[in-house]
Order: structure tokens, then C-alpha cells, then sequence
């Protein structure tokens, strides 16, 4: 009824506001707008590190929001919640700014085995949703297990070498036997799981979903993410669509004793618009 109406992002981001919504969780509406010393003080954590500012007409500067989970965080109570936004970030492509628009949920309290395993559950249906009948898929890692292993370890170089499962590279810098295993596993659960924190093995357990993969490739950022990393995938589209995990320590790091979890949907991405 509103295919002619809508947009793909507009079509896309309606399903998944329904499917969310259905779960029980709560809309949140952030402003584009916060101030740019928020965002500095907490760079690491942003997927890209341009931040857009501009100043205000008090003469405080002030940011484009450039991540939705950082703009929530700051402000909401322990709950479940939903959005649909926008996010201002420079393209990995062409090196210009865009206008990107998200969809997803955030998880934050005091979450259980149970409560992360839901949030593994709403992507693997987001991604369902959203493949139009495609095939699709939900590659999990535990970003825990690796942080462990590169903490004693060149862990920006063997990290690299992980997400790009380049062997070889991993080998030039004598990286530890299992990280080499885990580089090797190519979604086979059975293969993967033992490398798991127990957390992460609930999580699959639980869903013991056909869609479900272990790469630990998925894994980018350690100063984000410490738990389960979340990356989902749709046939015909060459880059991940979904993106999240579990960031308990980003929550520390920004002043909360809450734990945290959620993931994104690009929207653009699956209507075609896949330079950001």
C-alpha cells in the first residue's frame, strides 16, 4: 500500500519501526544536534573520526551527530528502545560527508545471558525482514575473546590482519596458535563456538539459527565493542547492512554502571545506496 508512496529507506525503516515496536520496545527521539566536546571527549568510540561541527549562535560548538548509540546513551534510563535517524558521517568512498540513515534497537541495564541473546534474535528477524526473500545471514563473534588475546600482543596490526583473515600476515607477526585458528573459521558454528565467551556461546545456543554464522572477522573496534559483535548480511549487496554488539565497556568508559547492547540497519545500503 505505501510502496508507491515511500522511499526504500522510508519502506525499509517502517517494517523494521513495526517489528521493533512489536518486541516492546520503546521510540526514542534524539537531536540532530549535541554539543561537539561530548563527541570529542569520546572520539575512540566513533566509527568515523570527522565529526561535523559548526558554531552556534551562543559561540559553542557544536556536532552533527555522527552515532546514534553515543547520543542515546547520554541520555536515556535503563530500557529498550528503537530509532530511526540519521547519522552524519564522511563516505569510506568518495571522502565527502553524507547523510545516513539508521534504524535499530538499544538494549541498557542490567542485561542477562537472556536479554543480549534477544537482541541477536531481533537482528537475525531485521534481516529477514529487510531481504525482501533473499538470502541472508548474521555473522557473530565476541570481541572479549579477542581483546584478551591481543592485550599482550601488536594488537592494532594483528587485529588489521584478522578482519582482512590475512594468514599470512598474522603469521609475519607471530600471532598466538589460536588466533590463527579463529582466523580460519569461515562461519562454521561447530568449528567456532569453543572460542566463545560463555555469553556468546548462550547466545548461539539459544537462537540455533540456520542464518547464523561465527567470523570472527566481524570483529573492528575493541574500545567499542567487548562482548558479541553483530554483522548481518543480504544477497546482492556487497557490504554488511547491519552492524552492532554488545559495548558494556563503552558504557563504563562514558560514566555508567549500566551494561548495553543494539545494533544498526543502513538503510541506504539496501535501497541501493551503498557509498557510505
Amino acid at each position: 500500500m505505501h510502496d508507491d508512496i515511500l522511499t526504500h529507506e522510508e519502506l525499509y525503516g517502517l517494517k523494521l519501526r513495526r517489528l521493533y515496536r512489536s518486541n516492546g520496545y520503546e521510540f526514542y527521539r534524539m537531536s540532530r544536534f549535541e554539543d561537539y566536546d561530548y563527541y570529542a571527549q569520546h572520539k575512540d568510540f566513533l566509527t568515523a573520526q570527522a565529526i561535523l561541527t559548526f558554531t552556534d549562535t551562543d559561540g559553542k560548538l557544536t556536532a552533527l551527530r555522527p552515532d546514534v548509540t553515543l547520543s542515546l546513551i547520554r541520555r536515556a534510563s535503563p530500557g529498550k528502545y528503537y530509532y530511526d535517524e540519521k547519522v552524519y558521517r564522511v563516505s569510506e568512498n568518495s571522502g565527502h560527508w553524507r547523510e545516513i540513515s539508521q534504524a535499530g534497537i538499544e538494549r541498557i541495564g542490567a542485561l542477562t545471558h537472556e536479554d543480549i541473546a534477544e537482541v541477536a534474535r531481533l537482528a537475525l528477524m531485521s534481516l529477514q525482514e529487510i531481504s525482501g526473500g533473499k538470502g541472508y545471514v548474521l555473522d557473530i563473534a565476541d570481541a572479549g575473546a579477542i581483546s584478551e588475546i591481543l592485550t599482550e600482543n601488536d594488537g592494532g596490526l594483528m587485529l588489521k590482519c584478522l578482519q582482512d583473515k590475512n594468514i599470512h600476515g598474522l603469521k609475519a607477526l607471530n600471532a598466538p596458535e589460536k588466533l590463527l585458528h579463529m582466523a580460519k573459521i569461515d562461519g562454521d558454528i561447530s568449528a567456532g563456538i569453543e572460542y566463545l565467551g560463555d555469553e556468546c556461546k548462550y547466545v548461539v545456543r539459544a537462537l540455533n539459527d540456520a542464518h547464523m554464522r561465527i567470523d570472527f572477522s566481524a570483529v573492528s573496534n575493541l574500545k567499542y565493542y567487548n562482548g558479541l559483535v553483530l554483522k548481518g548480511y543480504i544477497e546482492g549487496v556487497p557490504r554488511a547492512v547491519l552492524s552492532g554488539g554488545q559495548y558494556d565497556r563503552m558504557m563504563k568508559l562514558t560514566g555508567h554502571s549500566m551494561r548495553g547492547a543494539g545494533f544498526a540497519v543502513y538503510l541506504g545500503r539496501i535501497g541501493g545506496v551503498i557509498g557510505d
